[in-house]
Parts: C-alpha cells; structure tokens; sequence
C-alpha cells in the first residue's frame, strides 16, 4: 500500500492519457453525457409526482449507473494498460446488479450520515468512495466491497478527504462554462481516482 494518497501524480497521470486520447474521452463523454441531457430537459417543467417523470428519473438513474461503470472500468483500464478496448466490457454485465445495490447502500448511508449534521455523511464518503471499484476490479458483492473500501482506508482518511475536495474543485470549474469544461475535468478526474486506487489496489494483471 502506498504510504500517502499523491495527488498531483494522479492528476498528471489523468492528464497525460487524457491528452494522449482525447479524441476517445471526449466520444466517451458525449455518448453518455448527451442521453443524460436530453432526459433531464424532458422532466423539467413536469410534474414532480407523474408517471413519466418518475420514469424519466428512473431511467436516468440507471443509465447514470451504466455510464460510472464503464468509464470506472474505461479508467481502470488505462491505468493498469494504457489502452482500452471495448470488447473488455462483456465482464461488466454481470456486475451490475451487484454495483446497483452498491450504490443505493453507499447513497443511503452518505445520506443519513448527511442528516445526522453533515459530518458523518462526508467522513463514510470518504471512507467508501473505493466501493465501486473494488465491484468491477475485484467482483466483490456490495457489503464486502463497502467493508473492504472502509478497511483499506484505514488511516488515510485526511489525505483522501483532500483528494475529493481536489476533485470536486476541478469539476467546479470545469462547469461554470456552460458545462463544458466537465467533457476534460470528468475524464481526467476519473482517471486520476482511478491513479489513486490503485495505490491501494495493486492491479492482479
């Protein structure tokens, strides 16, 4: 395990392979990101409470799942090869159930620990951010994946606190033009979370 979480080498590595595949990132993000778009304008002005906002929703949510999946993976991928290619997602699919239910346990938990006076909601989404990863890279089931990502941060907790606070800061930015900043600061972001997770995790390749 890697004695500190190295934020500016995981940013220049999530840089570096954004620069060197742009073309492809930025593909990437408009295949999910337009899908996203479009539904989101669908809702707007509706009804709260109907059957098509809430299948709308719906819909969203699951596709925002597809989309953190493969680009975690697409991530993942380039950091253990430097490349990627496509046909490596046929192992997704049947981690997504598995990385559903993680999420809705991670959400329910950021949530409460966010009504019980904020704190405890930031200091578990510190302490489990790994969780989906440890879902695709390892195949873990979503109690597992959560109690390993708790464990493996173990004593790191300031030094990835500031890590996201990085991360968030930079997708802050990359969204005040529109949006449009987030088509470079999601990828290289990802990429470097990806950078750091593996100083956790070292790759089974």
């Amino acid at each position: 395990m890697s004695a500190r979480v190295e934020i500016r080498r995981s940013l220049e590595f999530g840089w570096r392979i954004f620069r060197e595949n742009v073309l492809f990132f930025l593909v990437l993000m408009f295949i999910f990101g337009i899908p996203a778009a479009i539904m989101n304008v669908m809702v707007q002005g509706l009804p709260w409470a109907s059957v098509s906002v809430m299948f709308l929703r719906g819909v969203s949510w699951l596709w925002r799942v597809i989309a953190l999946m493969t680009v975690i993976f697409v991530s993942l991928s380039f950091r253990d090869k430097s490349s990627f290619n496509f046909r490596q997602t046929d192992g997704l699919y049947p981690l997504f159930i598995p990385y559903l239910l993680g999420s809705l346990l991670f959400s329910v938990i950021v949530a409460v620990g966010m009504v019980l006076l904020v704190a405890p909601g930031v200091y578990f989404a510190v302490k489990l951010q790994f969780m989906p990863y440890l879902i695709i890279d390892r195949g873990m089931e979503p109690v597992e994946a959560l109690k390993g990502s708790f464990e493996m941060t173990r004593g790191f907790w300031l030094e990835l606190f500031l890590f996201l606070l990085c991360i968030v800061g930079i997708n802050f930015l990359g969204a005040i033009a529109f949006g449009l900043g987030l088509l470079v600061t999601i990828p290289v972001t990802f990429l470097a979370h990806a950078w750091v997770y593996r100083s956790f995790v070292p790759s089974e390749a």
